[in-house]
């Protein structure tokens, strides 16, 4: 900092005709408490004038501004916290419903996304109130997939890597309507630990529950996927990018689409593991049985699987 206010300010004269230097401008504003950055500029400003001090300030500004996004209170020029023109923010946070969204990185894309969820949101409101506190960020999906959602944290993430904004828009848009559908989620794994989904697939004559069950699940996100292009359209936002199912037709071309490319197969994991949860679970409960000397509940063993 002090070399630049060195190649600005020259040996101009002061008022007293003696050459001046920063340096000299330094000790007697310390002396009077004057912080010591703030004293090269009167520094300068006493020596080279007040044009030479802005241009000095802007070279610096500029070159702390490639190097550091850090807290600039400590430079020349003292902290900026106004509000910067949209193409050069880097943050945002706004929220729609109880859907909040944040990006630290890319406020640019945010607020895009934002602005096309907020004006889809009237026309999911019933769903939008059912997916309650979610939050929207960006970031990697694990599946390689534009966006996810994420029920631990109650998160969608999208991949700004693998789309566009407005896509990006119509992926924050399902994944909410997941978000939403989540009861329903609960209730059919419920039924696979009571044995239920086996027993009803058993009687539509599947013979692996597993798959029965990723159809269901299937179903929920086709129906989902539905009251997006209902959604879309009753925004204005058919035919765009956002418009993710725009071409969707019935549930049997779906769901055969979704098996051929694997993506039922996560859902069949599920399925066996919950099941095998269900059956730890009655396997203790017939050894803690025994261990207090009564007989084991022969209910639970024999449930389908």
């Amino acid at each position: 900092m002090r070399s630049q206010f060195g190649r600005t300010g020259g040996a101009h004269k002061t008022e007293r005709g003696r050459a001046a230097s920063p340096s000299a401008g330094r000790v007697s504003d310390q002396r009077s408490g004057v912080p010591p950055h703030m004293a090269d500029v009167l520094a300068l400003q006493r020596s080279a004038g007040n044009a030479a001090t802005a241009q000095a300030l802007t070279v610096q500004r500029a070159g702390a501004s490639r190097h550091d996004d850090s807290d600039d209170s400590g430079l020349a020029y003292g902290s900026d916290h106004g509000t910067p023109p949209p193409e050069q923010e880097t943050s945002f946070t706004g929220v729609v419903g109880g859907v909040q969204f944040t990006s630290k990185t890319n406020g640019p894309l945010m607020r895009r996304v934002h602005a096309l969820v907020r004006r889809v949101a009237p026309h999911m409101g019933q769903q939008l109130a059912a997916a309650g506190s979610v939050s929207v960020q960006l970031g990697r999906t694990r599946g390689g997939t534009p966006g996810e959602w994420r029920q631990d944290s109650r998160t969608i993430v999208l991949d700004q890597r693998l789309a566009s904004a407005d896509h990006l828009t119509g992926t924050a848009v399902f994944e909410i309507l997941n978000a939403s559908s989540r009861h329903r989620i609960a209730a059919l794994e419920a039924e696979v630990a009571g044995g239920g989904v086996a027993a009803r697939a058993r009687a539509k004559g599947w013979d692996h529950p597993e798959k029965f069950f990723a159809m269901e699940v299937e179903r929920i996100e086709w129906e989902n996927g539905m009251t997006h292009k209902a959604a879309m359209a009753s925004a204005g936002l058919s035919g765009t990018p956002a418009d993710l199912f725009g071409q969707e037709g019935g549930f049997v071309e779906f769901y055969n689409r979704q098996v051929a490319s694997g993506h039922t197969h996560s859902y069949e994991f599920r399925y066996n593991l919950l099941r095998a949860q269900a059956d730890a679970a009655a396997a203790r409960e017939q050894e803690a049985a025994w261990s207090h000397g009564g007989p084991p509940d022969e209910s639970s063993s024999h449930r389908p699987r």
